[in-house]
């Protein structure tokens, strides 16, 4: 009897799933019943499928990783209620030596807070900097787009991190590492290709300095402390209770487990707290918080929790592990799909957690069985998701960017295909070195 190859089971649920999230159904829900119905074409039983799905919904990871989400978003909605967002953004527009720094510096900053369609959010401010009309509509939409996302690869408080740090079981700071060069590459190649040193004038718009110049850089000064400081107290509290742990852990006989979990979760949602707290006492109250906690942030939850289960039930039918045997017999390297598939998911989501959720359980399967080391498996995955995200014209933060400058996708998609497309060489470049490096 005719069997049907593991690749080609995952190949038609995978398409299923993106299926129906094209027609706008729910993505935790699209992907949690393409787990199940994967798992039992695979021959598992219902009741091996329900076991596998209810021991993930009480896994402590997932349970700490939803409350680092509502955490993170509740935290983003307060910033932006009690103004502080604003302040951040204005300080740091006027401390940027020249226009063209503090466009690129910006958003990118703007970008630290994880939201959806939060482009829109740095937009005016992006053309408010524009203020002599010497960049068109296609470029501001660029500029705003790319380097609001250049961080995405290695910033903590984004969601497809946090989820790429829980499945991937990686420490946090491991992870922030091995894709440091990702958001030093990417702003360079901002900088050449989308706003590269033209003839207008380069000086930022300045306070006026005839009078009292060492009183007015102490001003600038104080609106920088400031205008960084909410998200400078959660990153600088991370950090110090981060290395704290890593101290302490080995002196505590905790089990592995329990440590690994503690140590992933605890140092951040911590310096969230800390940070909540000063923003509660800048604001004159916790009323800021009051509704924080939206629709859209259950949403996200969701999506997490359906990413989560399918994952469990990929690894439950051990359909990776079978389809890279295939792949190996039928000769196709495993770094093609390692590479394609994330790329495919980043296109037609449009979202960090569609090519992270969608993608990340099956290549980390076949990167375990083909030989890959793991880390440059996991790094190369990343920045073809990456890639994918950002050519995607169904990504949220391109459709409000476009419709704020008035530009169109395809002109605006033109600007920064060469750049982006530079990047992935250079990502494979680096993956490979990697490979070679770490076997």
């Amino acid at each position: 009897m005719f069997s049907i190859p593991a690749l080609i089971k995952i190949l038609v649920i995978f398409s299923l799933v993106v299926i129906a999230t094209a027609k706008h159904v729910h993505l935790g829900l699209a992907a949690a019943i393409g787990g199940i119905v994967i798992a039992l074409w695979q021959g598992l039983t219902p009741a091996a499928v329900a076991v596998a799905a209810v021991r993930e919904l009480l896994n402590p990871d997932l349970i700490l990783l939803v409350v680092l989400l509502a955490a993170i978003m509740a935290f983003s909605a307060a910033m932006k209620k009690s103004g502080a967002m604003d302040t951040f953004a204005n300080a740091i527009a006027e401390a940027a030596p020249s226009r063209r720094v503090a466009l690129a510096i910006t958003p990118l900053l703007i970008g630290t807070l994880p939201m959806p369609g939060g482009a829109i959010i740095s937009a005016p401010l992006v053309g408010a900097m524009n203020d002599d009309d010497s960049r068109s509509p296609e470029t501001l939409s660029a500029i705003n787009y790319w380097f609001r996302h250049i961080l995405e690869l290695i910033w903590p408080l984004y969601p497809a991190f946090i989820l790429t740090a829980g499945l991937t079981k990686l420490p946090i700071t491991t992870l922030m590492v091995l894709n440091l060069y990702a958001p030093i590459t990417l702003f360079t190649l901002g900088l050449i290709f989308i706003l590269p040193r033209g003839r207008e004038s380069t000086a930022h718009p300045r306070l006026e300095q005839d009078s009292a110049p060492r009183k007015l850089e102490k001003t600038k000064l104080h609106r920088l402390v400031r205008g960084i400081a909410p998200l400078g107290i959660v990153l600088g509290s991370y950090i110090v209770l981060d290395v704290i742990w890593e101290l302490a852990a080995p002196h505590l006989g905790l089990d592995a487990t329990t440590k690994s979990l503690v140590g992933r979760y605890a140092p951040v949602l911590c310096g969230i707290v800390i940070g909540s707290l000063y923003l509660v006492k800048i604001a004159g109250g916790p009323q800021i918080f009051k509704k924080s906690i939206t629709k859209s942030t259950l949403g996200l939850i969701a999506v997490v929790i359906g990413i989560r289960i399918f994952s469990a039930l990929m690894n439950a039918a051990d359909l990776a592990h079978a389809a890279s045997i295939e792949l190996a017999s039928a000769g196709i390297p495993s770094i093609i799909v390692i590479a394609l598939l994330p790329f495919i998911s980043g296109i037609v989501t449009g979202v960090g957690l569609g090519y992270v959720g969608l993608s990340m359980p099956i290549v980390l399967g076949l990167i375990s069985s083909s030989g890959i080391p793991f880390k440059a498996g996991v790094v190369i995955a990343g920045a073809f998701g990456y890639a994918g995200m950002m050519f995607s014209p169904l990504h949220v933060c391109m459709v409000v960017t476009v419709q704020h400058f008035k530009a169109t996708l395809p002109s605006t998609i033109r600007k920064f295909a060469l750049p982006l497309g530079i990047f992935v060489a250079i990502a494979s470049v680096y993956g490979a070195i990697l490979m070679t490096v770490m076997k």
